[in-house]
């Protein structure tokens, strides 16, 4: 994995994911997740570099977290997979629920602001 990955903090949480990947949609589950990625639980075989659409489920009651992310790790039924894209409102939502589980909210805030900047330079 490259190097910008472990520049967020990981928080280790139990939730489902839905993967879709070349038509056809699969279980997993999230064993952590940050701002950037996410580390899954699946049976289902993924190459490394490939690109998947990924549904993360926390409760029936919160809206899904939607992203397109491309594995970067494979070890048997582990996965490590990097956010490519995001939309604002899945973002604003993983943002919230990073910080009602990690103990340090601020670390997650300064984490999203230079993810933010970062995303956002040259947009202009």
């Amino acid at each position: 994995m490259n190097s910008e990955r472990r520049q967020f903090t990981r928080v280790p949480i139990s939730a489902k994911a839905l993967i879709e990947h070349n038509g056809k949609q699969h279980t997993a589950k999230v064993v952590d997740i940050s701002l950037n990625g996410a580390h899954l639980r699946t049976e289902v075989s993924l190459k490394k570099d490939s690109n998947i659409q990924l549904q993360i489920i926390f409760d029936e009651l919160s809206p899904p977290i939607h992203m397109l992310a491309k594995v970067v790790y494979h070890k048997d039924q582990d996965y490590g997979v990097e956010c490519q894209e995001i939309d604002l409102d899945s973002m604003l939502h993983l943002r919230s629920m990073l910080t009602l589980y990690n103990n340090d909210p601020e670390t997650i805030h300064q984490e999203s602001q230079a993810l933010w900047e970062r995303n956002t330079q040259g947009s202009d």
